[in-house]
């Protein structure tokens, strides 16, 4: 029988296995490749959701703040938590009033945001401290294009520095108006001054509605002749010669009757100075004075009227209810606020205003010699009335936030 030899010459297998080695191997490196290159992929997707995420939830807060800074605030639980969706159902927090909750972003349709706000819970909630009252917490909830979430919780605090005003003279209601402006005697100026004297701020309009049909219907009521005696932000000389007169944001008649409220309910307020002769000012009647702004508030049933023979002066706020016709001499600085219905805020006469003048009436008429001027010293006294405390509507700021995965 024949015995088997050993194969003399083994390297074909040798170099057959290392080939298989060699290939073991770079299918392993492979292999770990692709999937360190998995991982990098999940981890800059799950960045890129978080930053989406947080992103929505910082445009958020943004939106909110800015949707409580069109009026400005004087007491943020009356004007903004109780006015608020959602308040009936837990007492302590609103839900922001966006379109839609979540809330889409404009170019971003896949990213949303809803956002509620509540009572700071490391502030007293005393009326007697109004500014530790006037805090708050805002929780956005912020949510990519695939759904992840991301929260951002920041705090808020009414400013010390009131809010500048719609315009010299604002008309805030919705309504279609109805402006009308006799002669050629009278100024509306939103150029800042105080006292002839240029102020520190910049010009707004001499008149702003919340419409621009309302806009429109308020220059239309101006002639060749007196559109240059409405001046301020936008007022061009020509030609052809543009009064200072715009549409923009500012607050709703809604706004102003809780902005009433909030200053009725400071200290000090004066309810008997216009009571006398069921509102007719016939003499001298003064409403405040610079070393002691006042709040002055008019509750007569066929409104307030400074006739012909009247002399009124004053400084701080004057609140009117249902009209204001200035028919004799009125000298005020501050900010007049008239809460009308179908009634007309007439400003004609010797009026002389420095400040500025909000009506929620759809009628003005402006003549006479009368002069509205914007003036942020002469809002400053104002802010100054009812105890001190930061009697006109300022914005919140944001004091702190933070972000939670």
């Amino acid at each position: 029988m024949r015995a088997w030899k050993p194969i003399e010459n083994e390297r074909g297998l040798a170099v057959v296995t290392c080939v298989i080695f060699v290939l073991a191997f770079l299918v392993g490196v492979t292999a770990a490749v692709h999937r360190m290159g998995q991982a990098d992929v999940h981890v800059a997707r799950n960045y890129r959701s978080a930053s989406q995420g947080l992103y929505a939830a910082e445009a958020g807060i943004k939106h909110t703040v800015a949707i409580i800074n069109e009026a400005g605030v004087i007491d943020l639980t009356s004007d903004v938590i109780n006015k608020w969706p959602n308040v009936s159902l837990d007492p302590l927090t609103a839900q922001a009033p966006f379109a839609a909750s979540p809330n889409p972003m404009a170019r971003q349709g896949s990213f949303a945001y809803q956002v509620t706000i509540s009572q700071d819970p490391y502030y007293p909630q005393d009326p007697m401290l109004p500014r530790e009252r006037n805090r708050a917490v805002l929780t956005a909830d912020g949510t990519g294009a695939d759904d992840t979430l991301r929260t951002v919780f920041a705090r808020i605090v009414r400013s010390g520095v009131p809010s500048a005003p719609p315009g010299a003279i604002y008309l805030a209601t919705d309504s279609p108006t109805d402006a009308r402006f006799n002669g050629n005697a009278f100024l509306v100026d939103g150029n800042d001054k105080y006292d002839g004297a240029p102020g520190p701020k910049l010009p707004v309009p001499g008149i702003t509605t919340r419409s621009e049909a309302n806009a429109e219907e308020t220059r239309s009521s101006l002639n060749d002749v007196q559109k240059s005696n409405v001046q301020g932000l936008g007022y061009i000389a020509g030609p052809p010669l543009t009064p200072s007169v715009a549409a923009g944001a500012g607050p709703t008649t809604a706004q102003i009757s809780q902005m009433i409220e909030d200053l009725l309910a400071l200290p000090g307020v004066d309810t008997t100075t216009c009571s006398a002769n069921g509102g007719k000012i016939n003499g001298s009647v003064v409403f405040g004075t610079v070393p002691a702004p006042q709040i002055t508030y008019c509750n007569n049933h066929d409104g307030t009227t400074i006739r012909g023979n009247g002399n009124a002066q004053g400084v701080g706020i004057l609140i009117v209810e249902r009209a204001l016709v200035i028919q004799g001499t009125l000298d005020f600085k501050g900010l007049i606020l008239v809460r009308g219905t179908t009634e007309v805020t007439e400003v004609t006469g010797n009026a002389y205003v420095q400040g500025s003048l909000w009506t929620t009436d759809f009628n003005l008429t402006v003549g006479g010699s009368a002069v509205v001027q914007y003036s942020s010293q002469a809002l400053a006294l104002a802010n100054q009335s009812g105890g001190g405390a930061g009697a006109l509507p300022a914005p919140v700021v944001i004091s702190a936030w933070r972000d939670e995965f």
